[in-house]
């Protein structure tokens, strides 16, 4: 991981002037936006948050300084801008300095119309107001950064592997990021099937950088997505001390070794992943990332009929930041996969009602569009599964399949949904779900022809339909 940092001109020999006139704004600026790509914190700058804050200080009116800050706040399911007074007044002082700095320049003005996009929850558009700014700028890691994470918040698994393919030819050795961006483009590449060219991408950005979290984490998701567990675990443990160093994404490339375990059908090793990873981080960050995958994991060993004992309530703390918030549908889901399993059966109507009030408001948050055409009716079918409603669940799920993208996240995360569906079509009494199951279940022998859970399944339907 690199620790030199450029200046105003070694950005302006980039093609990427900035308006700021010092040059510690700038190094600090290269140094925060390097450690939100590479998701780790840089010890020689005291990690992110402390040099942000010294960028901050360095030029208070710094206009990138202030968009990356933002959108770092932005990111994932915080608070939305209307409930968030704080975040607002630092969005007003941003628009600013449009009128402010004197030297603004036209990349710099983009920037600060994508990120009030993003804040004002029109995330298409502001992922439109990205993509414009690469065709101008491909080598624009702010740009890069914010239009990937934002399109896997969308489910725009091709729109990513596009983009990211269209600006690669700008880059090389020389170029600052490359190997991120390698490790971006080799899980969009896994998100659309291309297994082969996923695992052949990852590798060349582990061979620039070992530590390049991205890349490790995709190769994950290819052994995952046809049925590799041991070596997906051999890989994630023989490469752990290299990973685990990207704090922000460490606790979901365990989440990773626990899921090859679960599908495999070693729960205890599942169980204890869990214990001593996913649910002590999630507990000690309280981040909503961290919460999807301890949600997730518990509930995929639930499924398997596994008894999770009291780990639900490692999460409840968590949840209870996150539940009335209603940032993006990909936590809302699992959110309600914690809560529908919750003793108090008035938490899950809670969360459901809520949902529902969300949507009859007036804002253009695009989430609330996502979550009244596919969010509601998948909590609809999650509470109606949980309550033994099985053919009512079957009814409502199947119909979701193809829309469940839109809620954003990756083919693995969602598979979660997949298996609720799956299993209820075994536990209905419709002798058509009975059938509708196992024709899902040969799809999944196609699509990962080496896979354990698939297996138990069929076998499970064998056993109690013939």
């Amino acid at each position: 991981m690199r620790t030199h940092w450029g200046d105003c001109k070694v950005w302006a020999d980039y093609g990427l002037p900035m308006s700021t006139t010092s040059n510690e704004a700038c190094k600090l600026f290269d140094a925060s936006l390097t450690q939100s790509c590479g998701m780790y914190n840089e010890p020689s700058v005291g990690g992110i948050e402390n040099s942000i804050k010294q960028m901050l200080a360095s030029d208070p009116d710094f206009v990138m300084g202030h968009v990356l800050n933002n959108n770092l706040q932005l990111g994932g399911s915080e608070k939305p801008l209307h409930l968030n007074p704080e975040l607002q007044a630092k969005i007003t002082h941003l628009n600013s300095l449009k009128e402010k700095v004197q030297s603004i320049t036209e990349r710099e003005r983009r920037h600060i119309d994508a990120t009030n996009l993003f804040a004002q929850g029109r995330r298409y558009e502001a992922i439109q107001t990205w993509e414009d700014i690469l065709i101008d700028y491909p080598t624009d890691m702010m740009a890069v950064r914010q239009a990937f994470l934002g399109m896997i918040n969308m489910g725009l698994a091709q729109e990513n592997k596009d983009i990211l393919t269209r600006i690669l030819p700008y880059y090389d050795v020389q170029t600052p990021g490359y190997s991120t961006v390698l490790g971006w483009q080799a899980f969009c590449l896994e998100e659309n099937n291309l297994y082969d060219l996923a695992e052949k991408t990852a590798r060349k950005s582990l061979e620039l950088e070992r530590c390049e979290t991205y890349a490790s984490h995709t190769l994950a998701h290819v052994y995952l997505m046809q049925g590799m567990h041991d070596k997906g675990i051999e890989f994630m443990l023989s490469t752990e001390n290299d990973w685990n160093k990207c704090a922000f994404l460490a606790c979901h490339n365990y989440w990773h070794v626990g899921l090859f375990h679960a599908e495999k059908g070693d729960f205890d090793s599942a169980l204890e992943i869990f214990d001593t990873q996913v649910g002590v981080r999630t507990q000690k960050s309280k981040s909503d990332f961290n919460f999807t995958d301890a949600s997730h994991l518990l509930y995929r060993l639930r499924l398997e009929g596994v008894n999770v004992g009291q780990r639900w309530s490692m999460l409840n703390e968590t949840s209870d930041t996150y539940m009335f918030q209603h940032g993006i549908m990909f936590t809302e889901a699992h959110l309600f996969l914690k809560n529908a399993c919750d003793e108090d059966k008035s938490v899950r109507e809670k969360q459901l009602q809520s949902l529902k009030e969300y949507i009859k408001d007036s804002g253009t948050w695009d989430n609330k569009s996502i979550a009244k055409e596919v969010g509601i009716p998948l909590c609809e079918g999650i509470l109606a599964f949980e309550n033994g409603e099985y053919q009512r669940a079957v009814e409502i799920l199947y119909p979701l399949r193809y829309n469940v993208i839109k809620i954003g996240g990756s083919n693995a995360q969602r598979d979660v949904f997949n298996q609720i569906l799956i299993n209820a079509t075994l536990k209905s009494t419709d002798p058509k779900h009975h059938k509708l199951g196992r024709m899902l279940l040969s799809e999944r022998q196609v699509a990962k022809m080496s896979d354990s859970w698939t297996e138990r399944m069929m076998a499970k339907f064998v056993a109690e339909h013939g």
